[in-house]
C-alpha cells in the first residue's frame, strides 16, 4: 500500500469501527501509547481511548463522513489533517434529534516494522449543530 493510501485507509478504518461500534478492533489501528485530545476530554493511551468510546453508545447511531485529507510522510512518520462531518442520532422527549460536528483530526501516524498505526489523533471542533431530525424514509 502506498504512503498516501495508508493514511486514507487508516482514516476509513477508524470511522468504520466507530460507526459499526467495533470499539475493541480499534487496537488494530492504534499504537498502545496512542493519545487523543479534544474539546473537554483527553485520552492518554489506546486502552483509555477505546474504553471512552463506550460513551458513543448513548447515541442510537453515528455516521462519519470523511472529506479532505492533507499530510506528508517523513521517513516513518506521517503528520496531517483529516476533515470529517460526524453525525450523532438520538432521541429525547421532543423526538428524534441529530447532532452534527464539523471536525478536523490532527493525525500523527507512525510506521513500525512496515505497519502503520495512529500515534495520536487530536480533534479540532470547527462547528457543531443540534436539531430535530425528521427522517424522509
Amino acid at each position: 500500500m502506498s504512503d498516501s493510501n495508508s493514511a486514507w485507509q487508516l482514516a476509513n478504518d477508524y470511522v468504520q469501527r466507530v460507526d459499526q461500534r467495533q470499539f475493541s478492533a480499534m487496537s488494530d489501528i492504534l499504537w498502545p501509547e496512542f493519545q487523543q485530545r479534544g474539546p473537554g476530554f483527553a485520552s492518554a493511551s489506546a486502552a483509555e481511548f477505546i474504553a471512552g468510546l463506550e460513551l458513543l453508545r448513548r447515541y442510537d447511531r453515528t455516521f462519519h463522513q470523511l472529506g479532505s485529507q492533507f499530510g506528508r510522510w517523513r521517513a516513518d512518520r506521517y503528520e496531517g489533517e483529516s476533515y470529517c462531518v460526524a453525525s450523532h442520532f438520538y432521541g429525547d422527549d421532543s423526538g428524534e434529534r441529530r447532532m452534527d460536528m464539523g471536525i478536523r483530526y490532527l493525525d500523527v501516524i507512525e510506521r513500525r516494522g512496515g505497519l502503520a498505526k495512529y500515534l495520536s489523533r487530536d480533534i479540532v471542533l470547527v462547528w457543531s449543530e443540534d436539531r430535530p431530525y425528521q427522517p424522509v424514509f
